[in-house]
């Protein structure tokens, strides 16, 4: 899983922390260690987290869930169709409550040659009985995502004059 400059996904990101304003577009790739046409990627859930360990934390923000975009910016590019997954959203605010954020997600991948599979069946808002196609789920981790330093506003530098004048 990788961050991209643009949505043409030619020039792969390669600095940590990826340092973002708010509201810039942030692209994504999730892809097989090697492209294989037999198999296919399939983004199910990703999710953004300050902590890299726990995306069940209250303080998660999901993108993705099942498929179904959670977040009104978040735009599938490629996924189902291809040994890769493609997607993007905008830097958001959650970044501005804590120092740093992770991006979950997990991933299905399936044969190509199953129609059937979890992978062709896209956004699924309900649970339904399996049709006996398989599967794998992997899960991927990329960060850390920061905000980029912002000049601070008028209010936020008239407290740190406060701040020296207490001391």
């Amino acid at each position: 899983m990788a961050f991209y400059t643009s949505g043409s996904f030619y020039q792969q990101i390669y600095e940590s922390p990826y340092k973002v304003s708010l509201n810039e577009y942030m692209y994504v790739q999730v892809s097989l260690r090697r492209d294989d046409s037999s198999l296919v990627l399939f983004l199910d859930t990703c999710v953004a987290s300050p902590n890299p360990h726990d995306y069940a934390d209250y303080r998660a923000y999901y993108l993705l869930v099942n498929g179904c975009p959670r977040d009104n910016t978040f735009s599938t590019h490629v996924s189902g169709s291809r040994s890769y997954a493609r997607f993007s959203f905008q830097a958001f605010k959650f970044l501005r409550a804590h120092p740093s954020v992770y991006l979950q997600c997990k991933v299905l991948i399936c044969p190509a040659n199953d129609y059937n599979s979890r992978c062709r069946q896209g956004c699924r808002t309900r649970k339904t009985r399996s049709l006996g196609s398989q599967h794998q789920m992997a899960t991927m981790v990329l960060g850390p995502i920061t905000l980029k330093d912002v000049e601070k506003s008028a209010v936020e530098r008239l407290e740190d004059k406060v701040a020296k004048v207490d001391a």
